[in-house]
């Protein structure tokens, strides 16, 4: 359905919004977000929904296109909803992720503070470690990405952000999994079996972990997509079948290892990690790195110190820290991880490390020990009221805070500068072609 000319609205996009969004005003001074624009465009606008404060609206044509866009280097870019922001040159990307934060913490946690510029990625494209592509039927197999704000998955034979053995895996598995006569996962109907592919890699030690994701425990054409793609991604080290029930959360749930060793090793500067196919690890090898050095350097470590490492994963940050303090509780919840977290402990010949498994808010509640340091990476959703609370009482001399998301991170900031200065704020660019953001804010006792 065509938009007639009368309901669109000229609007010049001044700065970029947190979520993807342009943001402008209307003739009227409302404010207005588009999605797939950025400062310095010029767009005629259909308003889509309009609230008191601020308006949405679809960009139907640019007029004058910004100085920062390039040319996406993805068929698939605009479709997808895996990328947002891959017309836009690399430099300026850093520079509107160092923004963003800096909004989000004058908007949300009404924190005026010096934002540092981003760090960037080694690797502009090809940086992924994990990709979760989702297989759907459509008179035959395929295999792709979702839309954005859809569960309608778009086919893709290759994807940019991806290393070169995803790309090899996405060229066959479809047509492998046709071979073997699986049947595709219906999430309406919740019938079949096959729902996911989800795709690991080692930058380091240059592994591939290709994970089949099945609703059922049963998966016996396992064993013909197990030859079949040895034979075709000949760069595949391990196969893992996934059983999950869930329709919620990709990659969760019991495993089976039908080829290689089962997991996926790293290294970095000083440690060594082995992942397993279920466990959470920092997406971007080359970015997590940087961000590991970053931490502990900027806590200036004398060897004496206990550290509180919280959300911990397979000790991301743990094992550094412990080489530089003199003891290490790693609180996580995920069993699988804390599982891995004590063996990479072991791997690196750590004795002062004790990973607790237990939820971060239950485990914070009811401790009563000491802690210098208070280390936190936790989800998309933050730590939350409770837990920061706990951090003031414990009362630590310093905390680094390392968020993946500046809106949630502006919130639990504004509860811990109660007590504590903020000294830095450090944005890293773990996602290029996003506008997802990285950020590690070391705080001060006052």
């Amino acid at each position: 359905m065509e938009t007639s000319r009368e309901n669109l609205q000229t609007v010049y996009i001044e700065r970029y919004a947190y979520g993807g969004y342009g943001l402008g005003k209307l003739p009227g001074g409302k404010l207005v977000l588009v999605e797939g624009v950025y400062p310095g465009d010029l767009v005629e606008v259909e308003i889509m929904q309009e609230k008191s404060d601020v308006a949405f609206g679809r960009a139907e044509n640019i007029l004058e296109r910004s100085p920062i866009r390039r040319p996406a280097k993805c068929k698939y870019f605009g479709t997808c909803g895996g990328c947002h922001m891959m017309d836009v040159v690399y430099e300026k990307q850093l520079e509107l992720k160092s923004q963003i934060v800096k909004d989000q913490l004058r908007r949300i946690g009404k924190i005026e503070v010096e934002v540092k510029s981003a760090i960037g990625s080694d690797l502009e494209f090809g940086y992924r470690n994990k990709m979760e592509f989702a297989f759907y039927y459509a008179g035959k197999v395929e295999l792709g990405l979702k839309m954005r704000n859809s569960n309608k998955v778009v086919d893709i034979d290759e994807c940019p952000i991806s290393p070169a053995s995803f790309n090899k895996a996405l060229e066959n598995v479809a047509e492998i999994v046709e071979i073997s006569k699986a049947k595709i996962y219906n999430p309406r109907s919740r019938t079949g079996t096959l729902k996911h592919l989800v795709m690991r890699y080692s930058h380091s030690n240059n592994q591939t972990m290709a994970i089949f994701v099945t609703k059922t425990e049963k998966f016996e054409e396992g064993k013909i997509i197990r030859s079949e793609l040895l034979k075709r991604v000949p760069q595949i080290n391990s196969i893992i079948h996934v059983m999950n029930s869930s329709d919620n959360v990709v990659l969760r749930g019991p495993y089976k290892t039908l080829y290689g060793s089962g997991v996926l090793e790293v290294e970095m500067d000083y440690e060594k990690f082995q992942i397993p196919p279920t466990a959470f690890f920092q997406n971007n090898y080359h970015v997590a790195s940087k961000m590991i050095e970053y931490v502990t350097k900027s806590l200036e470590l004398n060897g004496n110190e206990h550290v509180l490492d919280l959300y911990a994963g397979v000790g991301t940050f743990t094992m550094r820290l412990a080489m530089l303090s003199k003891y290490v509780t790693a609180v996580e919840s995920s069993h699988i991880s804390v599982k891995a977290g004590r063996a990479n402990g072991n791997i690196n010949n750590l004795r002062n490390v004790k990973f607790e498994e237990a939820d971060v808010e239950e485990f914070i509640s009811s401790f009563e020990g000491k802690a210098d340091v208070v280390v936190l990476d936790p989800p998309r959703g933050g730590a939350g009221k409770k837990v920061c609370e706990e951090i003031l009482r414990i009362s630590p001399e310093k905390i680094v805070y390392i968020s993946c998301d500046p809106s949630t991170l502006a919130r639990d900031l504004a509860m811990l500068k109660e007590k504590y200065e903020i000294l830095s704020v450090q944005p890293f660019d773990m996602f290029p072609q996003t506008y997802h953001v990285e950020c590690v804010t070391l705080m001060s006792r006052v």
